[in-house]
């Protein structure tokens, strides 16, 4: 499902999904940022853990402690990164119906128009 301004018009709707989708991109690529730095981070603490360990020297409670709040931060942010993913899938198949939608209803309006010339009924453009 895709979160979108209601719109009165399906030209207005996909204007309003094209908004949506720019400001997830946005969000995605500060939560690609924030991802990598807390990565690095990641890294950086296992390479002090795995020294420690391999020098034989106990892993501090500090150490220990910064490397599961880096996890977590890291897994916290791996689901935001999915969720917006699903997000931008959802809305870009609901700005596609639209610009179907938006097809049919041309197409409809110009069967509706020919029907009216040959009836004669008048038609306005």
């Amino acid at each position: 499902m895709a979160i979108a301004p209601k719109a009165n018009e399906i030209g207005s709707a996909i204007k309003g999904l094209n908004a949506y989708m720019l400001q997830l991109k946005v969000c995605k690529n500060s939560f690609a940022k924030l991802y990598e730095s807390v990565k690095a981070d990641n890294d950086k603490l296992e390479m002090l853990i795995d020294q420690a360990n391999a020098q034989g020297e106990d892993v501090t409670q500090s150490l220990q402690l910064s490397h599961v709040q880096i996890q977590h931060a890291q897994a916290t942010l791996e689901t935001y990164l999915k969720s917006i993913d699903a997000q931008m899938d959802g809305a870009s198949v609901a700005k596609d119906k639209l610009g179907l939608a938006q097809k049919q209803k041309k197409t409809f309006d110009v069967v509706n128009l020919l029907a009216m010339i040959e009836k004669g009924d008048g038609y306005q453009l």
